[in-house]
């Protein structure tokens, strides 16, 4: 996983609306064309083999990225090495990068915390309906998603056990911005019984729609770190 920090000139940018597609636009121009065309699964899907967060904090920004070829991380660690950090006509010179291992050591059940965003589209007017991780739909949705994105990415049939459960949700969701438009996801804690393929592979994508979005995004949590970030958001 890649750590970045920067610091933008000034806290007065309007940015934060268009950043994760700033940010994506980045990593693609980084990594081979493939990465931006996904991996498409036998039913028509497309799935992206990697995946980021990314927060505007008064004038820093702070971004993770994952991917399932670590090879992606150091390509992408490298060009920003090489050409700085450009998101639009920004460049961003002051910019550390942390190469961070987080895999090695996951086994099932694997406890995992994002804002993970599932929708299906009303019949009528094909507008968006964002689902709630403790609705059976979003359920059934993202079990099926992750086979799926598992089929597509390795190319073979999952065959172990799949289980993922929901902890805890937080009550309020939290809007996304992504181009011209918004993506609504909660946060929620999961626990995730499966093959280690299929962990790490939940680790270096993330989980539900809209990967490469800014949303998606799962982290190994503790009950301590659910406890104290409660705490923090009361």
């Amino acid at each position: 996983m890649l750590s970045i920090k920067t610091k933008l000139p000034t806290k007065n940018l309007k940015i934060r609306r268009v950043l994760s597609k700033l940010f994506q636009s980045y990593i693609y121009t980084a990594l081979d064309d493939k990465e931006h065309d996904g991996y498409k699964h036998a039913n028509g899907k497309v799935f992206k083999s990697m995946n980021f967060k990314i927060a505007y904090i008064d004038n820093e920004i702070h971004a993770k990225y994952v991917a399932l070829n670590p090879e992606n991380e150091k390509r992408l660690a490298q060009y920003m090495l090489m050409n700085s950090l450009k998101l639009g006509e920004i460049h961003l010179t002051n910019t550390s990068i942390s190469i961070l291992e987080r895999n090695s050591k996951i086994k099932s059940p694997m406890r995992v915390g994002g804002f993970v965003s599932v929708h299906i589209k009303d019949g009528n007017s094909k507008r968006k309906i964002y689902l709630e991780p403790k609705s059976a739909k979003f359920q059934e949705i993202i079990h099926r998603n992750t086979i799926e994105k598992y089929e597509a990415l390795f190319g073979k049939k999952y065959e172990g056990e799949l289980k993922i459960k929901l902890i805890e949700q937080k009550p309020r969701e939290r809007i996304f911005h992504y181009s011209k438009g918004v993506i609504k996801a909660c946060y929620g804690v999961y626990e995730i019984e499966a093959n280690e393929d299929m962990l790490g592979m939940i680790l270096d994508t993330g989980m539900g729609s809209n990967a490469m979005k800014g949303v998606g995004f799962v982290e190994i949590v503790s009950p301590k770190k659910i406890k104290s970030k409660d705490k923090k958001e009361e």
